[in-house]
């Protein structure tokens, strides 16, 4: 597979990718993307998402692959993704353990200002799968994730200045005081949230 595709456990994780990656022009606005379209014929299914860049207006596009168990054919657009991030047990290749606290942080923080009480409930729901995708690259009996669950200079740095903020400890408390995944899931099955981009909550 080309070093070009990104390897994505779903396409939910692709727009989040993309919401939590700087532009790779001028390296400080945030991106802005298009609906997901298929890109090609291939055994693994790829998608093609055009994103751009808040600051710069810098245009690019960007090639992921996902699992087949996550595609029901056709274009996908932002509002048909699936609300699971990750069906894998294995961590994310695309978006480290500093890039899912980043995501906890935002969403969460979009979540408390909701005046919309069934929508902060769903902001809420992947928030906390986004502290379930941070939790899934530590191993036991070590505080600190590995050096390899952090991919680039900028996290690394951010590793070594600030180590408590990456402590096991400190995500499983804050993950304890988050009802479980299923108990959330029951919840928002009776309510019905107003339509909107919940991975772009500024939306």
């Amino acid at each position: 597979m080309p070093e070009s595709v990104l390897q994505a456990n779903s396409l939910a994780e692709a727009f989040l990718y993309l919401m939590v990656t700087p532009c790779p022009n001028c390296g400080r606005g945030s991106l802005k993307a298009d609906n997901a379209s298929p890109s090609g014929d291939s055994s693994t299914p790829s998608f093609t998402i055009r994103a751009t860049c808040t600051g710069c207006a810098h245009d690019q596009s960007f090639i992921f692959s996902v699992p087949s168990s996550q595609v029901q054919g056709g274009s996908k657009t932002e509002d048909e993704m699936p609300a699971r991030i990750n069906l894998a047990e294995r961590p994310s290749r695309i978006i480290d353990v500093a890039g899912w606290l980043t995501l906890f942080r935002v969403i969460t923080e979009a979540a408390a200002k909701s005046q919309d009480k069934v929508e902060g409930r769903r902001l809420g729901y992947e928030a906390a799968q986004c502290l379930d995708e941070a939790l899934r690259f530590y191993v036991e009996d070590n505080d600190l994730p590995p050096e390899g669950a952090f991919f680039s200079k900028s996290t690394q740095l951010r590793r070594q200045e600030n180590p408590e903020l990456f402590a096991r400890s400190r995500l499983i408390n804050m993950r304890a005081r988050l009802p479980s995944i299923d108990a959330m899931e029951r919840r928002l099955a009776g309510g019905t949230a107003t339509k909107k981009k919940w991975w772009k909550p500024w939306a």
